[in-house]
């Protein structure tokens, strides 16, 4: 009678446990992930924390955790964590061991290889007792995301004659008078006008004085992004790596160009991470480096009207004193027309082209 009593009462025992971890195993545990930088540039590496406690006498023997995320970032080898890599998304696997009120850190080193908004929106965590009869599951809300900016490149890879035109803008900056900023008061010149007349500092010298007129910033710069490989492309984007380097371009003249204070604003017929299917990027001129390379990380590489067509609507806008920069793999006919209708409005239209593979690049 020994053997059958022990075997039922070790089978009691296992039900018992395994009853006991289905009901409980997963209270009191908490789990977060973050980045260590929520912004960094193609290239660069950033630390990925995990962060997991169990608040309960209960231990885990065992705790597996899962999430995907889309491909571009590139994990070091670490112990107790597996990769496995499919054609968008690659899946992380990470095992724990959490003894009764035990909380473990982890720290994942990240290399960002493209550009992007990453994001990582749940993990899901798997646990049960240490015989296998029960498991339990809880999907984590993390709503965790990861900025990849676009490289930017030295200067002087930017394909002539670029470079003497990026020199000239910040001196365009200084050659229109702003009516509205006063910068002190001089002696009258004949030309002047009356109603320029300080009196004030007429009466203190003795001598006619006029406002003296400040400059401003007039003109501003659109970086003009074209997704189309030739004239006759459709949608889709057949060569990658030539349209990355323009994106590339684009933060670099957008890092200069902001870096000597002149309002940067970036055109484009591709789409938005997040945006509609057809919806092209028409952001204004702004002063801030951050708010141009974030819309650089976000843009798909999916083309959504012809760029002669945005550069026409563009030009129908009556904007003038602008100088547009288009960036482009061609230079159609179409395009041309569309990029002369700008000019024809009163402002500056240049272009920079990008080399095809193998194509010396400066």
């Amino acid at each position: 009678m020994t053997l059958p009593w022990f075997i039922i009462s070790t089978f009691l025992l296992m039900l018992f446990i395994s009853t006991l971890y289905q009901r409980n195993a997963l209270k009191k545990v908490n789990y977060t992930r973050y980045f260590s930088s929520q912004a960094v540039f193609e290239g660069e590496s950033v630390e990925m924390v995990e962060e997991i406690s169990n608040g309960k006498l209960l231990p885990l023997p065992w705790l597996r955790l899962e999430s995907s995320i889309a491909q571009g970032l590139e994990f070091g080898s670490q112990e107790n964590l597996g990769i496995s890599s499919g054609e968008i998304y690659q899946n992380h696997l990470s095992l724990f061991y959490l003894r009764a009120y035990r909380h473990i850190k982890r720290t994942h080193k990240v290399r960002c290889m493209k550009r992007g908004l990453f994001r990582l929106d749940t993990a899901t965590m798997t646990t049960g007792d240490l015989f296998g009869l029960s498991r339990s599951t809880q999907t984590f809300p993390l709503q965790l995301e990861l900025m990849v900016y676009p490289m930017i490149v030295d200067l002087y890879e930017l394909p002539l004659p670029i470079h003497s035109w990026l020199g000239e803008l910040p001196v365009k900056r200084w050659i229109v008078h702003d009516p509205f900023l006063t910068a002190g008061t001089r002696e009258y010149s004949p030309g002047d006008s009356l109603g320029s007349l300080n009196w004030k500092a007429t009466a203190r010298t003795g001598r006619m004085q006029v406002h003296k007129k400040d400059f401003t910033a007039d003109s501003r710069l659109v970086i003009c992004l074209n997704m189309e490989i030739s004239d006759s492309m459709w949608r889709t984007v057949t060569d990658v790596e030539r349209i990355e380097l323009g994106i590339r371009y684009a933060a670099t003249i957008s890092d200069y160009a902001v870096g000597h204070g002149i309002e940067t604003g970036f055109l484009s017929n591709g789409r938005l991470d997040g945006e509609g299917a057809n919806d092209p990027v028409d952001a204004n001129p702004m002063g801030r480096l951050d708010d141009i390379l974030g819309l650089l990380a976000r843009l798909q590489l999916d083309r959504t009207m012809p760029m002669s067509r945005l550069l026409e609507q563009e030009a129908e806008k009556g904007n003038t004193d602008t100088d547009y920069l288009i960036i482009s793999c061609h230079l159609g006919p179409e395009l041309q027309q569309a990029a002369e209708q700008l000019r024809l409005s009163g402002n500056g239209v240049e272009w920079l082209e990008i080399p095809a593979s193998g194509r010396n690049s400066a």
